[in-house]
């Protein structure tokens, strides 16, 4: 290798390590790319390298008072054996313990000062057994002044990274199971494991909601449209049930276990539920080369199929009410997590064709005959060479900020995830390492800096990232899922849109309707429009929103694919 492209190499190399160490200097990579030009090969003696950036990532998740994984810091976790002895804690565990519920010391059992925490730990760890979902809700006294403490019980496989904390104790103990605290006070959707824990009734976890979003009972009466008296009574009930005396305790608790229902990833055989409360449990078929292709299905079993196809650094993970939506609606979405993502196998030959193989096989074995196809961003490609490969099964195909596999056009566009994109496509050797670090350092916070970095060329986008702060919540949640077990899917199909530029869209005989944003600079409509050709039936430009639109407008989305 000549010495400039020895030194281009070795600025990468060393980017890779600061980005490793710490994820808010990734944009420093763009710059780093552009020198070392386009590279497509990775230089062998690189290798070693690149995988010691990967190390640089690990030991910068971890800090020294244990191997506590990036993004849990905001909970406090103990992993418990099967014969309730702590495996492994965080030291927010500890301060929650030592806050008035007792004690804890690695290899004895659990300490509490109340005796009948113990007891109700027991009582949590069984029911959590029993339960498909594998987790529960309990709760623990801490004495008259302080309130109670509630707190989840998951398996401890099902916290990612988590269980690494005590990985050789798990490897001869399956049932070991994780207490897990909140430690800040953020909002978060957690009724359905509320209902399964302490049995509220629909009217009960209404009230819990109004009154969680600040309702006093009066406006939540008048929102019902029940009498106060009526709620005075739920509440009652609601106290009951979950242990409680005061309205504020109430306000309290659903506050604080909020923080911890996003962290949780329970796994059971065949079958791995909940990112979210409202979202269904991942399931998966098995394709003829003996892969596995994981999905979840959403809404009404009888319902019209909707396939669809999740963005480039995604997952099965819909937004929050898309079950209660589809539902209400007559649909039935069908969103399967691309080869390499999510819980899916990775693909031995990565290509959009190849994946619009295996979802045909999905539709053959769901026993799907007419089918509409959604994408969002970076789904496109994958969701048109389905609709293609469907033939005339494919009823209709709507993109929503459709991303073509075509370099954007935009010479002056300088948005930084533009220029990311294009850079690594360019020099792909980079893919693997880096999105296997992303997928060490994942965190809600990084997540928020990295989108707020990226949308200065859309004040719709700013402005409506601000004012929904759940959105950096969900858009980490579902990053994270996609990079759960591998970070090799979202890598290949990189490489897929750069392999990818004589792809067409001749062969598509179905509708094709096309959803974007006005704002939208990461992947402009007039490059989309350019690649789709006379195809679209019709183009509806989104005023005021850019690269979120989808988000923004989802229920328009699952309305017009009712209609």
């Amino acid at each position: 290798m000549d010495d400039t492209k020895s030194a281009n190499v070795a600025l990468v190399i060393e980017t890779m390590y600061q980005v490793a160490a710490n994820p808010d200097s990734w944009q420093q990579l763009i710059g780093a790319l552009a020198d070392a030009g386009d590279l497509q090969d990775m230089p062998p003696e690189a290798v070693a390298d690149m995988a010691r950036s990967q190390d640089v990532a690990r030991l910068t998740a971890r800090p020294e008072d244990g191997p506590t994984p990036a993004g849990r810091n905001d909970i406090g976790w103990i992993v418990l054996s099967s014969r309730r002895k702590v495996l492994a804690a965080n030291n927010l565990a500890r301060e929650m313990m030592a806050q008035g519920l007792g004690w804890l010391t690695i290899g004895a059992e659990l300490g509490f000062n109340d005796p009948g925490n113990a007891e109700t730990l027991t009582r949590a760890l069984a029911q959590a057994r029993a339960q498909a979902s594998g987790q529960t809700i309990l709760r623990l006294d801490r004495g008259e002044d302080d309130g109670p403490c509630f707190a989840y019980v998951a398996p401890a496989r099902a916290l990612p990274g988590v269980a690494d904390a005590a990985a050789i104790e798990l490897a001869d103990d399956d049932q070991a199971y994780a207490l897990i605290f909140p430690a800040v006070e953020e909002t978060g959707k957690l009724w359905s494991s509320i209902r399964d824990s302490f049995g509220l009734t629909p009217a009960e976890l209404r009230l819990a909601r109004k009154l969680r979003d600040g309702r006093s009972l009066k406006e939540a009466a008048d929102e019902l449209d029940v009498s106060v008296n009526t709620l005075r009574n739920q509440l009652r009930a609601i106290f009951d049930k979950m242990g409680l005396k005061r309205q504020s305790d109430l306000i309290r608790a659903l506050t604080q276990l909020s923080s911890v229902a996003s962290a949780i990833e329970i796994q059971s055989p065949g079958m791995i539920p909940l990112a979210s409360a409202d979202a269904p449990p991942v399931v998966a078929i098995t394709l003829p080369d003996g892969r596995r292709l994981a999905y979840r299905d959403y809404g009404d079993p009888a319902g019209r199929p909707v396939l669809i196809f999740h963005e480039g650094l995604g997952s099965s993970l819909l937004p929050p009410g898309a079950q209660g939506l589809a539902r209400e609606l007559g649909l039935r979405l069908i969103c399967a997590e691309r080869p390499g993502f999510g819980q899916s196998d990775p693909s031995p030959d990565y290509s959009f064709d190849s994946v619009a193989e295996d979802m045909v096989e999905l539709c053959d074995q769901l026993g799907l005959a007419e089918i509409r196809i959604g994408a969002i961003l970076s789904g496109a490609p994958s969701a048109l060479q389905t609709a293609i490969r469907l033939g005339p099964r494919a009823a209709s195909v709507l993109l929503c900020s459709g991303r073509p596999p075509r370099p954007v056009s935009q010479a002056h566009n300088k948005n930084p995830l533009t220029l990311f994109r294009s850079r690594i496509e360019s020099n792909p050797w980079v893919i693997e390492t880096l999105y296997a670090i992303l997928r060490l350092r994942m965190s809600t916070q990084l997540v928020e800096r990295i989108v707020r970095g990226s949308v200065g060329g859309s004040p719709g986008d700013a402005a409506y990232f601000d004012e929904n702060a759940h959105v950096a919540g969900y858009i980490a949640t579902y990053v994270g899922e996609a990079l759960a077990r591998t970070s090799r899917g979202a890598a290949d199909e990189v490489k897929a849109f750069r392999r990818a530029r004589n792809l067409t869209v001749a062969d598509l005989t179905c509708p094709l309707e096309v959803w974007h944003g006005d704002q939208d600079v990461f992947a402009p409509l007039a490059d989309l429009l350019d690649y789709l050709g006379d195809k679209p039936r019709e183009v509806r430009v989104v005023p005021g929103i850019g690269h979120l639109m989808a988000l923004k407008h989802w229920d328009e989305v699952l309305r017009r694919a009712a209609a």
